[in-house]
């Protein structure tokens, strides 16, 4: 419902600045500049989808003012981690880093600021997305801690609850979520079940008011933090493949679940393997009607396609400001072999952030349905020349530790390029959705196989 008097979007930052900048001490925060501690790469699990705008946080990256430390690092960056990654990673001692987002997201709620477009009878203000966009441009701003760790249960599976689930389960959870009790999850990729998502194998069977679900999932971002799944599950293994799918949100701490982590050639891990042993789920946390579980399904993935190229996804405003410092520091421009690469990077980024900024209405009406596919594209191919700039001018100390400043750590980024373009959907399926759903081309022919020639001679 709208909010008949909701404040204007100018209004709204203001109240927002004004909120974080009375609590920003106590997360390590301040003005634009002052981001001491800040280690953020960009928030994506597996997972949002605005553009990456550097907005009011300057990205004048190179800047040698006063207090520079030489070889063009600033002071405050040469005390602070240059972690960076493409696929955020919480590494050791990441305890603290998670108590802050949960802390951060509790304080948001509680003033009202955490979910500024959502309903408020679950703790929403009814305002529009761009009020959302504001609280994380303010965010990046002042330099608060990245709140990565609660991606997936806010860009993911709060859309799905709040569009399918039934009041009862909608007023339980996304307040919940929204403020950080909870932290969520999303259980779809099987060892057998990628790509082809219908396929998953992971089976649901009633119980009385419960369901025993048995299976196993993989690939779950931060799946050893959660304390809910969002669970992709086969109720009917008789019905076609799309139809007998029913969603569910899973206790992650409940008997039967096992949660084994996933060592990534990054050397973090992300991401879990989720076994489901006869685990019971009460048919009260269904999520949308029973067999109706990919529709549920296409609304956490168009979700999270679309908020990847986001300012909370891998080309963040502080990814951003670190491409920017580097190429300045190393003078890429000057070079004509570096300076088409950089060209080819900030080409892809500008437009991913020109699709990422279209009014609502500007899509066409067959593109407008597949406008997350195409966003998720446009976030992998930035993130490739991103990837590429940085390797290309830094050679062999992006891959060589020699305790520099700003050149091995963007090993972990270029590494974990590659792993974009599987989360969310592999490019593959995303260019078939937009080929077939958006722009209406005929499905590709089959492979002729000698089965099929030995067929055709004989008929």
């Amino acid at each position: 419902m709208k909010n008949e008097h909701a404040p204007d979007v100018a209004g709204f930052r203001d109240e927002v600045r004004e909120f974080l900048r009375s609590i920003a001490g106590e997360f390590g925060a301040g003005d634009g500049d002052a981001r001491a501690g800040d280690t953020r790469s960009g928030d994506a699990g597996a997972g949002d989808t605005r553009s990456g705008d550097a907005g009011a946080g300057d990205t004048r990256a190179g800047d040698t003012r006063a207090g520079d430390t030489g070889g063009g690092v600033p002071a405050r960056d040469a005390e602070r981690s240059d972690r960076i990654a493409a696929v955020e990673e919480l590494g050791e001692g990441h305890e603290s880093e998670v108590r802050r987002a949960r802390e951060l997201q509790a304080r948001l709620f509680d003033a009202g600021l955490a979910w500024p477009s959502g309903p408020p009878d679950c703790g929403g203000r009814g305002l529009s997305p761009e009020h959302d966009q504001v609280l994380d441009d303010v965010l990046q701003e002042l330099g608060f801690p990245s709140r990565e760790v609660l991606f997936v249960g806010l860009h993911i599976v709060v859309p799905a609850i709040d569009k399918h689930g039934t009041p009862s389960l909608r007023r339980r959870t996304l307040p919940a979520l929204f403020r950080a009790d909870i932290v969520g999850c999303q259980l779809f990729s099987e060892p057998g079940a990628g790509s082809d998502l219908a396929g998953v194998t992971t089976r649901a069977v009633r119980d009385g008011d419960d369901w025993i679900i048995t299976g196993q999932k993989v690939w779950t971002s931060m799946g050893h933090l959660a304390d809910v799944g969002e669970a992709l599950v086969r109720t009917d293994p008789d019905a076609p493949k799309h139809e007998g799918l029913t969603m569910f949100l899973v206790d992650m701490r409940a008997p039967g679940v096992t949660v084994r982590p996933i060592r990534q050639m990054t050397g973090g891990a992300a991401f879990s393997e989720v076994f489901l042993d006869g685990v019971r789920v009460p048919d009260a946390h269904r999520v949308g009607e029973v067999g109706a579980g990919w529709r549920v399904a296409a609304t956490s993935l168009g979700s999270e396609r679309g908020s990847m190229s986001g300012v909370n996804g891998p080309v963040s405003p502080y990814v951003l400001e670190r491409l920017a410092t580097l190429v300045s520091r190393v003078d890429a421009v000057a070079d004509p072999v570096h300076r088409q690469r950089v060209a080819a990077a900030v080409s892809a980024v500008v437009a991913m952030r020109a699709a990422a900024d279209l009014p609502d209405g500007s899509w066409s009406h067959g593109l407008a349905p597949v406008s997350g596919s195409v966003m998720k594209m446009l976030m992998t191919r930035a993130v490739d020349q991103i990837a590429a700039l940085a390797g290309e001018v830094l050679g062999e100390r992006a891959f060589a530790d020699h305790g520099e400043w700003d050149t091995y750590a963007w090993s972990e980024f270029v590494l974990g390029a590659p792993a974009l373009h599987i989360a969310g959907g592999t490019d593959e399926i995303q260019l078939d959705v937009i080929a077939q759903r958006g722009l209406g081309l005929p499905r590709p022919p089959k492979p002729v196989t000698p089965r099929t020639r030995i067929e055709a001679t004989t008929t």
